[in-house]
């Protein structure tokens, strides 16, 4: 049995790692992004504050209701009258002659203490009916502040997902480069054996045979400086997808399409321009919010209370236990608040000012930003195009000058050379080809669908 548990266990790993190691596309690799970057994390966070903010301006609109609730109790009453501290002669004798009489007989003391002790409770609603328009335009500005972390968040998530795929091009052209330096490493075994086989024989020097393997150390040299490079490119791609480490990481291998784009004329605003656009809808809202500080305001309100104060005259009789409560209205009028108004609208102009020839200049350079991308990409495409022409004649090249140098037509050194060459040629569409695409991913970026 515990054999069997330690060969399941052996089985599940060999399981999970065939699995961890199968090939990523690019598709897969952006849908992780979307999940685990934690940029894009954190501007669906910025959204959702923007959503509760618009959530709190939205309460404004609605009555205020406040609950208060105030007790005291005092070491003396606060009002203590007595018989004695009558003034009138004839009234504190009288009042003497009663007391003695009745007075005891009836609990009653001779003096009359007021609020030694006491409570009061009470709620107040106000409900704000005009407030100069800062309540409507909060809300409007809160609004503005929502739509404008949406487009931060879109923003945010198109440059993140363009550099995980501009890695992942990264990953996808130094494999290829190491496929292409494997080929040509076998070539070069292949070539050393022709050449070997020819020093034999005594057809070729020996010097042919030193040259092949300079050339197979420069293979060599090549091949650490595409593994370092690959390592380290694995380890961005997988820090931009979520995983820990991007040993197992390979990339599928596909074809580089040509997409059908329209040219930057046909485009309509991006992201940034629209961003843009909702500053200067912010900096509007927010000089008319300056203006509500010196306008009336105007409120209705509810109020009740309740209260119980200590009185010992007639035990249930003053300072009981009451209730009351009352409508009212509040108009309130800033009469000195427009000399602060005054210089806050110049100010809140000046910020208005300042928020449109911001739009104008750097939408200007968006444009022109837009502009080169789209140039950049109709120049890799037609060095693409290219580099796949020199390519052949490189390829075409070298079977010929190998079928040269079988025949003894040719030298060693210019068989090495059109290997060279068609190496280059390989690596050189290999790089036109990720350029194009990473060109092609930023231009479409920037298309607002």
């Amino acid at each position: 049995m515990k054999n069997k548990g330690i060969i399941l266990i052996a089985f599940l790993f060999l399981i999970g790692n065939f699995l961890w190691a199968q090939e990523l596309s690019l598709d897969t690799c952006l849908q992780m992004a979307r999940l685990h970057h934690p940029m894009l994390k954190q501007a669906e966070l910025s959204v959702r504050r923007a959503e509760q903010v618009k959530m709190q301006a939205f309460t404004h609109y609605f009555p205020q209701v406040q609950g208060s609730a105030f007790g005291f109790h005092a070491l003396h009453p606060f009002i203590e009258v007595g018989i004695d501290d009558i003034g009138n002669t004839t009234v504190r004798d009288v009042l003497n002659v009663l007391y003695s009489n009745y007075g005891e007989a009836l609990g009653l003391d001779n003096s009359i203490n007021l609020f030694q002790h006491g409570y009061m409770v009470g709620v107040t609603a106000v409900q704000p009916v005009f407030m100069g328009g800062k309540i409507i335009a909060g809300n409007q500005l809160a609004k503005v502040g929502v739509e404008a972390a949406r487009l931060r968040a879109d923003i945010t998530e198109r440059d993140q997902l363009e550099q995980v795929e501009e890695s992942y091009w990264l990953v996808y052209g130094l494999q290829q480069k190491q496929s292409i330096i494997d080929d040509a490493n076998q070539l070069l075994d292949t070539i050393c054996r022709m050449v070997d086989a020819a020093v034999k024989a005594g057809l070729a020097l020996p010097s042919d045979l030193t040259q092949v393997q300079i050339q197979r150390d420069e293979i060599a040299r090549q091949q650490m400086q595409l593994h370092s490079g690959l390592r380290l490119a694995r380890s961005a791609l997988a820090l931009s997808i979520g995983l820990e480490s991007g040993d197992s990481i390979v990339v599928a291998e596909q074809s580089v399409r040509v997409d059908s784009l329209l040219p930057v004329d046909s485009m309509v605003m991006t992201a940034e321009h629209q961003l843009l656009a909702l500053q200067i809808r912010a900096a509007q809202l927010e000089k008319r919010m300056a203006l509500a500080d010196a306008l009336p305001h105007l409120a209705v309100g509810a109020n009740y209370s309740y209260n119980h104060w200590q009185a010992n005259v007639l035990r249930n009789g003053l300072g009981g236990k009451t209730g009351n409560g009352a409508l009212f209205v509040t108009l309130n009028v800033p009469l000195t608040e427009w000399w602060n108004t005054g210089h806050k609208l110049k100010e809140k102009n000046y910020a208005l000012e300042q928020a449109r020839i911001e739009a104008e200049y750097i939408g200007a350079r968006l444009d022109l930003q837009t502009k080169q991308i789209y140039d950049r990409m109709i120049d890799a495409l037609a060095m693409m195009k290219l580099q796949q022409h020199t390519k052949d004649h490189a390829q075409q090249m070298y079977e010929l000058t190998r079928a040269n140098y079988e025949a003894g037509m040719t030298t060693i050194t210019e068989l090495l050379q059109a290997q060279t060459r068609l190496t280059k040629a390989q690596n050189d569409l290999t790089d036109a080809q990720i350029a194009y695409r990473v060109y092609c991913r930023r231009y479409k970026g920037r298309m607002v669908r």
